[in-house]
């Protein structure tokens, strides 16, 4: 399960070069909400050194996709040739499917940092 930090940046770790059967693939991102249903797309350049064990994306949420919720995605990624189709239809295929959990980050609570005296009267 794919971990994605909204309003923030997350690498993205997954396995796509292994049914990759393009050269020089772009990789179209579909996230799908669990329960609103509603898709966005992004596509994402791989970053990984290491292609032949793992494919490693960054994510910035707000620049290169918005998720309008936070929650439970279903992903789907295709290899393309193309830099700007984000049609999966037009794409050269399926390459992986999985989930991503998109959560927010939990603000700070307000603690005090004052010290308490104790005074003791007799």
């Amino acid at each position: 399960m794919l971990r994605i930090e909204k309003g923030g940046t997350s690498n993205l770790i997954v396995t796509v070069k292994e049914l990759t059967t393009i050269q020089n693939p772009q990789y179209l991102f579909e996230f799908e909400h669990q329960q609103s249903f509603d898709k966005i797309y992004c596509i994402l350049t791989n970053i990984s050194t290491n292609t032949e064990r793992y494919d490693e994306f960054t994510i910035i949420d707000g620049v290169d996709v918005t998720f309008p919720y936070d929650g439970f995605y279903v992903y789907r990624i295709y290899q393309q040739e193309s830099e700007s189709n984000l049609d999966p239809d037009l794409s050269d295929g399926l390459v992986e499917l999985g989930r991503a959990h998109v959560y927010v980050t939990d603000s700070p609570s307000n603690v005090y940092d004052e010290t308490i005296n104790f005074n003791i009267y007799e």
